[in-house]
C-alpha cells in the first residue's frame, strides 16, 4: 500500500525480538524487497518505550472519540482506524 498508494518504498522494520518477525517467510520477504530488518537489544524494554507511548495515545484518543460519540462497542475498531487517521493528518509532530 505504501508503494501503490503513496508511491513511497518501505526502507527498514523494526520490532521486538519475537519469533514470529525473526524466522520464516517474513525474514525472506525482507530480503527479497530490499529492506533492512532491525530488532531490539534483549531485555531492553525502554527501546520500545515510544511507540509504547504512541500505541496508549492512540488508544486513549479512540476511546475519549467513542464515549464523547456515545457509540457501541462495536464501532471501537472504527474509532481507531479514525484516530490514526487524524494523527497522521495533524500538522503537530511529537518531539522524539
Amino acid at each position: 500500500m505504501m508503494k501503490t498508494q503513496f508511491g513511497y518504498h518501505v526502507k527498514r522494520a523494526h520490532s521486538d525480538n519475537g519469533t514470529k518477525f525473526t524466522k520464516g517467510e517474513l525474514q525472506s520477504y525482507f530480503l527479497k524487497w530490499g529492506m533492512l530488518y532491525e530488532t531490539s537489544c534483549v531485555d531492553t524494554p525502554h527501546q520500545n518505550g515510544w511507540v509504547e507511548w504512541r500505541n496508549r495515545h492512540l488508544l486513549n484518543v479512540a476511546r475519549a472519540l467513542r464515549f464523547q460519540a456515545s457509540l457501541p462497542i462495536r464501532f471501537w475498531g472504527e474509532c481507531v482506524l479514525a484516530v490514526a487517521y487524524l494523527i497522521n493528518q495533524s500538522l503537530v509532530s511529537y518531539i522524539t
